[in-house]
């Protein structure tokens, strides 16, 4: 898990309609990440059980994503769940694909 991970299901969790596309939650003015980067991480959290793909390249948050935001899930814990502590700062700010 990254920084950005937490966001992406925060944003996910406060979205009215559950549905957003990783486009969408990189124009998000708290997400200062590319939209390639924050589709990669989309795509690690919805192999983990996190996020789930509803339709190509649209996720929503899963039951664990929810438990996670609330402190109920220990993604450090599970045997699922890679823990990432770096590569994260080399997108950090990136507007190149955007």
């Amino acid at each position: 898990m990254v920084l950005l991970d937490e966001r992406i299901l925060e944003l996910l969790e406060e979205d009215e309609g559950g549905f957003m596309r990783p486009s969408e939650i990189a124009d998000d003015s708290r997400i200062p990440y590319s939209r390639a980067y924050v589709g990669q991480r989309c795509q690690k959290l919805a192999e983990n059980g996190l996020l789930q793909e509803v339709s190509t390249a649209v996720y929503r948050i899963t039951e664990e994503g929810r438990a996670y935001l609330k402190g109920e899930y220990n993604a450090s814990e599970s045997s699922d769940v890679s823990v990432e502590t770096s590569g994260e700062s080399p997108e950090q700010g990136s507007d190149q694909a955007r």
